[in-house]
């Protein structure tokens, strides 16, 4: 059975080192704690994983897309068992992008994705249809900490989990606060 873990970022499995709201720069971040072991038990029953990310900060101007694209490849260092993320960095939700370790994919301008277009900025479910279009999985599950979150894995048809019950699991905080 193939199956996928889909992972908000921010407040679910990674959080700023300045102790800011937001992560300031690429290396201000730091892994909340059980987060680790709950994508390395995934990855070891075989799930693949993604990360969703809406990414704000760049459409307000407190961080340019170039930041926030190195950003999330420093997360893809911390968290070796994520394969990408797919993060959308427009309030309109026009644009998506796809990160790996080796490359930047701006998946917004491809054809297969132009039906998503307004879509992909969570609680819209773009991002999370865009992720299971590659993986084709059997079983999905997402894990996040907002109403928005759990809002697009509703309407993305995709069972949902809250990040602190997740990690709560590996060793994490129980107490419903990232």
């Amino acid at each position: 059975m193939k199956k996928l873990l889909l992972v908000d970022l921010d407040g679910t499995i990674r959080e700023p080192i300045s102790g800011q709201k937001f992560i300031n720069h690429p290396q201000d971040q730091r892994p909340i704690a059980g987060a680790p072991q709950a994508l390395e038990h995934f990855a070891n029953e075989g799930y693949k994983i993604a990360g969703i990310t809406n990414q704000a900060g760049v459409a307000s101007g407190h961080k340019s897309l170039a930041d926030c694209l190195k950003e999330q490849q420093r997360t893809l260092e911390l968290f070796p068992a994520i394969d990408r993320i797919y993060l959308c960095p427009d309030f309109e939700g026009l644009h998506l992008w796809e990160v790996d370790r080796f490359k930047k994919v701006h998946l917004s301008e491809f054809p297969q994705y132009s039906d998503l277009k307004g879509n992909f900025r969570k609680p819209n479910p773009g991002m999370l249809w865009a992720a299971a279009r590659l993986y084709e999985p059997e079983h999905s599950l997402y894990v996040g900490d907002r109403d928005e979150d759990k809002a697009a894995a509703t309407t993305a048809g995709i069972d949902f989990m809250w990040a602190w019950d997740w990690r709560a699991e590996f060793g994490g905080a129980i107490d419903g606060n990232p």
